[in-house]
């Protein structure tokens, strides 16, 4: 993945410190309900993670879709909700 123009964001939550990677601006509110939806997931079972299986999180009237790399969440694009 061509990461120019991303940038990483660390962030803690629930007593985890999180690696936020985008080129889009994103409020804490849907960073936190993101996380907080990988997590129901479990997404983050194994710190090694599983790269290239995307998740798609339905958050604030839109649908994140994100790659879990460890505790890397890299948000590849937002999308409108149906």
């Amino acid at each position: 993945m061509d990461t120019d123009g991303f940038d990483v964001y660390p962030i803690l939550h629930r007593e985890r410190i999180y690696n936020i990677v985008t080129e889009m601006d994103l409020t804490f509110v849907e960073v936190r309900a993101v996380i907080d939806r990988l997590i129901e997931f479990g997404a983050f079972r194994g710190e090694d993670g599983e790269p290239g299986m995307p998740y798609s999180c339905p958050v604030e009237g839109a649908v994140f879709v994100v790659d879990v790399q460890g505790y890397d969440v890299v948000v590849l694009r937002r999308e409108p909700a149906k």
